[in-house]
C-alpha cells in the first residue's frame, strides 16, 4: 500500500472514529466536532513526514486554511464567553 493511500485510510478512519465517538456523546456543537477533526488531521499530517515536497506543500497550505479555521471558532467562541460576563 503507497503511503498517499495509507495516509487517506488514516484520515477516513480518525474522522469516522470521531464523529461515531461525538455522536455517541450527543455533542452537538458543530465547533467542538470542526476543531476535534482539525486537529486530528493535524497530528496525522505531522506523524507522515515521507511525502514529496511538492505534497508536504500542498498539504501545509490545507493546514494553513484549516489552522484559520480553528482560530476563527477560538475567537468566536472568546467573544461568547465575554459576552456572557
Amino acid at each position: 500500500m503507497r503511503i498517499y493511500n495509507r495516509y487517506l485510510l488514516f484520515l477516513v478512519l480518525a474522522s469516522c472514529l470521531i464523529d461515531v465517538i461525538l455522536a455517541f456523546t450527543r455533542q452537538i456543537d458543530i465547533a467542538v466536532y470542526f476543531t476535534v477533526l482539525v486537529i486530528a488531521y493535524l497530528i496525522i499530517t505531522v506523524l507522515f513526514v515521507y511525502f514529496s515536497p511538492k505534497t508536504r506543500k500542498a498539504l501545509s497550505l490545507v493546514s494553513i486554511v484549516f489552522l484559520a479555521g480553528f482560530m476563527v471558532v477560538v475567537v468566536l467562541k472568546i467573544m461568547e464567553v465575554m459576552r456572557l460576563k
